[in-house]
Parts: C-alpha cells; structure tokens; sequence
C-alpha cells in the first residue's frame, strides 16, 4: 500500500481522528476494519494537499469492494481513500456517527 500521507478530521464531539490517506485504487488486505472517507485529493499550488469529501462510512472488511464504487466514486472525481483502521465495530459506528454532520452525511456525495 502506497501511503500518500495522513489527513486528520475532527468530530462533532471535538475528538480528532487520524486516517492514512491512500490512491483509491488500493487494495486493502481481507479482513481489516475501519472507518473510510472516499475524496478528491488535489494539490494546490503552494503544495499543500486538500481533500473534498465524497462518501464516509465503515466496514468490517476494506478488502471488499466499497458502496458505490462501481461508478459513483468516478462520476464525483474520487481519487484517493482515507482509513482509520477500527477492529471494534460499535466503535467504528461510533466513530462516523461522530463525523457525519460534521462532515457529510454518511454514505452521500457532498
């Protein structure tokens, strides 16, 4: 896995998570949980990354193919995938219930 670097977001709750920031294209190994945010990363001029918001969610298997990666993810200019590796799945629930909102609605474009 060809990491890209490390985007943190911040709940509602005021909690901050750290997700590791991968091509879109990556296969994730079977079996690893977590918590996921689809996005358009793009580079601006100065260098610094920014990353638009697509689809968050969470699962209990990232080896699997994801909802909406058929084609709405392209449609939308999704290029990279953001992970917050969880094993504990209320606490993966927990973790995005405290995102949506704050973010984008679960499982929506933006």
């Amino acid at each position: 896995m060809n990491k890209l670097g490390v985007v943190r977001l911040t709940g509602k709750s005021g909690t901050k998570y750290k997700f590791g920031a991968y091509p879109l294209d990556t296969v994730f190994k079977k079996g690893m949980a977590g918590v996921y945010v689809v996005t358009k990363r793009v580079r601006k001029g100065s260098g610094a990354v920014k990353h638009r918001e697509i689809q968050l969610g969470q699962t209990g298997d990232l080896g699997l193919p994801l909802p909406g990666a058929a084609g709405s993810f392209v449609t939308a200019g999704a290029n990279c995938i953001c992970v917050h590796g969880e094993k504990d799945e209320a606490v993966r629930q927990g973790i995005q219930q405290d995102l949506t909102g704050r973010h984008m609605a679960a499982g929506n474009a933006s």
